[in-house]
């Protein structure tokens, strides 16, 4: 009788994280991307475009599931949150050769495309991430993706510069641009770990209000793009690295001082403009001392005005930082003792259609965060654990009875009532 509790908690488990999914990205806003984007299949087939969607949204909730259990979780899950017209039965499971075939017929475009639909005001401010000064916190982060060493992979995104790894692996980079009130992911892009990312970093910076405060981790754009962001009309903060010279010109009350930050025209023998202005914090960084410099890291910004910013906003500002890695821990990606997520792609296209997939991912667990009742935690069911690890945690009770368990009577609901839509919560 115990284990079959667990089995049916297991059960239960998986099918509302498909069904969180499906609040998440619901049918409509799926086709409307896939038909803006012309990816809709012209005749009937058995993995439509839509389904697909889920599948790898599927896929990458359980990210250590085989192609035919994911099917399995995702047709179990679809024919209880939300059954489809045409319901896929449960007794065909696609081939792996026809599931990847189906996945690069859908393309990467449609996940790039959800992952900044699940973005904005639907999702609101945590109490620990305020404004400072009236500013929204917007940071700039990016992480690195171990890949499938195919010579596709290795055409396309190339090695790390610089390993000395006896057999190395090709590796991605993913850049994005994260709202830190809200978590949410606003833009990000898939590079290769030997490319410049300069263009993919100002296509997302286009994305910033005029008032906002651009916070940077382990990133800092080029000189001209920090003066593009200014020049918009928002603000930088950042940790000045060991290359950057402050030197002091004038020193204010509350012990920060003014600089001027040198640009590629002011550096020796160029003989060229003065430089930006900024507004140094001594002592106020992450992690060791600079060398050269005692003391923790420098933080900059181009606020000169410590009536504006303070010092004290600006430490905590940079300390609660929105932060990439955040995605990967939250949806359990890491390996064991591993700092790099493995993905299982052996294509291009595929890898920036997983990555985005992740994104997605956690764009749905942050809407989820974002609607529970105060002070319940995140649902287990959400968390790609084993089920070992699900059935021992002791987040259970917290959660029960709030947001997940109300899900399922709202599904249950419609179910019985006959109506159609994706769940409410």
């Amino acid at each position: 009788m115990a284990r079959l509790r667990e089995q049916v908690g297991d059960l239960l488990a998986d099918r509302v994280a498909v069904g969180v999914l499906i609040r998440a990205f619901p049918p409509e806003l799926v086709d409307r991307v896939v038909d803006r984007l012309g990816v809709r299949e012209q005749r009937m087939r058995a993995l439509p475009a839509r389904l697909m969607v889920y599948y790898v949204l599927t896929m990458v909730m359980f990210f250590r599931s085989g192609y035919g259990e994911v099917w399995d979780k995702l047709v179990s899950g679809l024919a209880w949150a939300y059954p489809f017209t045409a319901e896929p039965p449960r007794e065909m499971r696609p081939t792996p050769a026809a599931i990847t075939y189906a996945r690069k017929r859908l393309g990467s475009q449609v996940m790039a495309a959800l992952v900044e639909e699940a973005a904005g005001p639907q999702v609101r401010e945590e109490p620990g991430h305020v404004r400072v000064g009236g500013m929204r916190l917007v940071a700039l982060d990016e992480a690195p993706l171990s890949l499938p060493n195919t010579p596709g992979n290795v055409s396309v995104f190339g090695y790390p510069p610089g390993g000395s790894e006896p057999d190395p692996v090709p590796q991605a980079r993913v850049v994005a641009l994260g709202e830190c009130g809200t978590s949410a992911i606003l833009g990000a892009g898939v590079f290769g770990a030997a490319f410049d990312e300069t263009a993919l970093i100002r296509e997302l910076l286009r994305k910033l209000d005029p008032g906002d405060l651009l916070l940077f981790g382990g990133i800092l754009p080029a000189y001209d793009l920090l003066g593009e962001v200014i020049a918009a009309g928002a603000h930088v903060l950042w940790q000045a690295g060991p290359e950057d010279d402050l030197p002091r010109l004038s020193t204010l009350p509350d012990g920060t001082y003014l600089s001027r930050l040198a640009g590629p025209a002011a550096r020796p023998g160029s003989g060229g403009a003065p430089g930006l202005a900024v507004r140094v914090i001594p002592d106020a960084g992450e992690g060791p001392p600079a060398a050269g410099r005692p003391g923790k890291p420098l933080l900059v910004t181009d606020i000169l005005d410590a009536r504006v910013l303070p010092a004290e906003a600006c430490v905590a500002a940079h300390a609660s930082r929105w932060r990439l890695g955040d995605c990967f821990s939250t949806l359990d990606l890491l390996p064991p003792g591993g700092s790099a997520v493995t993905l299982r792609s052996r294509d291009p296209d595929l890898i920036r259609q997983e990555v985005h997939a992740i994104l997605c991912c956690y764009q749905a667990v942050r809407l989820l965060v974002s609607r529970r009742p105060n002070g319940q935690t995140v649902p287990a069911a959400i968390s790609h654990q084993p089920a070992e690890a699900r059935r021992s945690a002791r987040a259970l009770p917290a959660w029960a009875p709030g947001a997940v368990v109300g899900l399922a009577r709202d599904v249950r609901r419609r179910r019985l009532s006959g109506r159609a839509g994706p769940p409410e919560t």
